[in-house]
């Protein structure tokens, strides 16, 4: 067991992200029991935190500057949630970020 505070670095081109999931409510706030299934769409936004040293070029800016340059759509069956003591981490293949939100400036 690690005591120590750390921090996951993704590698074999994953990113480590914080997918934006829904919780189970209602637009009333009412909480639904945990085995419903709403339909859930297959693609969703996330923010990168990390991003492997081995990533195309595309994604490496994205590990550093502003949170709010950060957003991408990736497909959300593929997220690998990884439990490690307390703390649960994301990551997702390269391979499955379908998109990244860029301001019209940035090329």
């Amino acid at each position: 067991m690690i005591d120590a505070p750390f921090r996951l670095t993704p590698v074999n081109r994953h990113l480590l992200v914080v997918p934006h999931l829904v919780k189970n409510e209602t637009s009333a706030g009412v909480l639904l029991p945990d085995d419903f299934k709403p339909e859930e769409d297959k693609y969703i936004e996330a923010t990168v935190i990390d991003v492997a040293l081995d990533c195309s070029p595309q994604f490496k800016y994205l590990s550093h500057g502003n949170i709010d340059n950060k957003k991408v759509i990736i497909d959300r069956s593929m997220i690998e949630e990884i439990k490690l003591g307390e703390k649960t981490h994301h990551v997702i293949l390269e391979n499955y970020v379908v998109g990244v939100f860029r301001r019209p400036s940035e090329s």
